[in-house]
């Protein structure tokens, strides 16, 4: 009989102390948990906060930091938009946008609890219809984390600088091409720096690129009616080429069709390019040439000295005869200095007769004449 009874109660003692274990551990875990005011280490829900953003001004395209709490380390469960559409700076087409609202979604690139870097959104001016970059100024940065959302204060973006037009050729007509060493002031219209361009000092260091030259931009203060954001500039007289490509404007000149871009000193940030006529010719001048003579009967050929701007394109001196045709035509090259602003032109009596009167004029390297600058007679 006892061999019977003693499971049985050893099997009810087993119960009672399996059940006293759960009961136990059921209030371990209420008393530990974080809503529960007897937790002596309770766990607070984490406040989803911005507290800074850096760098103080920052380029669309570039990436900007945002500290802060509550970001989630997984980048594709935080959520940046921006607002603030730009419209005097390109049209930013809705389909363009994420959200019809206007809020502009940011690619998040790195995320830890406490930091997001952000990759600021615009649409390239090769991507726009009107050829001019698109973004956001202004904006103030959403984030939603978790289905919490939080707003920063304003951020001081600088929109991608493009260069609008040029609004002042030396040539005196729009798109005729500018000439190399003109001396009064081209000016260009570079925008897109946005309302804290002056602000951070960004617009005063702006640089221009045409070819392989770097020219000195001056910013004009204040900028001309015609051209806001305006800088003067003159494209060095080494950019001269003779090349005859005709000009896109103007019948009968030469200019080529040159990349120009902007950019901003101490910076990787510049414009898409530019393209713009060049005269591919100097501001030529040539200053007035008095009544020559010379005699027929001189030794050797007697020199022409001629001074102006200009004057190393031209390759052939032409002597063409106002009188009967036993006046025939002479023609000679002439030398010129370096610098372009002396000419020497030797009279060919060889090729001319006693009694002749002949109008000099010069042929440049597109077979284009001056017309008359000079008169040659020859003596007997």
């Amino acid at each position: 009989m006892r061999k019977i009874i003693f499971p049985y109660f050893k099997k009810i003692l087993l119960r009672q102390l399996l059940f006293a274990l759960i009961l136990g551990s059921i209030a371990c875990s209420e008393e530990e948990g974080p809503n529960n005011v007897n937790n002596p280490n309770p766990q607070p829900t984490t406040k989803l906060e911005i507290t800074e953003t850096s760098p103080e001004y920052v380029f669309w395209g570039e990436d900007i930091t945002i500290k802060g709490t509550g970001f989630s380390t997984k980048t594709e469960d935080n959520f940046v938009w921006l607002k603030g559409e730009s419209q005097s700076f390109g049209n930013c087409a809705l389909t363009n946008r994420t959200d019809s609202l206007g809020w502009r979604k940011a690619t998040v690139i790195s995320a830890t609890t406490t930091s997001l870097t952000v990759r600021i959104p615009y649409v390239p001016a090769s991507q726009n219809a009107n050829n001019k970059p698109c973004g956001v100024y202004n904006p103030n940065l959403s984030i939603t984390v978790a289905g919490k959302t939080v707003v920063s204060p304003q951020v001081k973006l600088l929109g991608k600088p493009f260069i609008n037009e040029v609004c002042i050729s030396n040539s005196g007509f729009k798109g005729s091409g500018i000439i190399p060493g003109k001396q009064s002031n081209n000016v260009i219209s570079i925008g897109g720096l946005g309302m804290f361009g002056s602000a951070s000092g960004m617009d005063a260091k702006m640089k221009l690129a045409i070819g392989s030259e770097n020219i000195p931009l001056i910013k004009t203060d204040p900028p001309i009616a015609t051209c806001s954001n305006g800088y003067s500039f003159t494209i060095p007289i080494t950019m001269a080429s003779g090349e005859c490509t005709p000009d896109p404007i103007r019948t009968g000149r030469f200019s080529k069709m040159m990349d120009f871009v902007a950019s901003i000193e101490g910076t990787s940030i510049q414009s898409e390019k530019f393209s713009y006529p060049v005269g591919s010719f100097p501001d030529q001048s040539i200053e007035s040439l008095a009544t020559q003579r010379a005699s027929k009967s001189a030794a050797g050929n007697p020199e022409i000295k001629i001074k102006g701007k200009g004057l190393n394109w031209y390759k052939e001196a032409r002597f063409i005869s106002t009188n009967s045709a036993g006046c025939p035509m002479a023609t000679i090259g002439p030398v010129s200095n370096v610098e372009g602003t002396e000419l020497t032109i030797l009279i060919p009596l060889s090729q001319m007769n006693a009694n002749c009167t002949y109008q000099l004029s010069l042929i440049n390297t597109c077979n284009l004449s001056t017309g008359q600058i000079g008169q040659v007679i020859i003596d007997p």
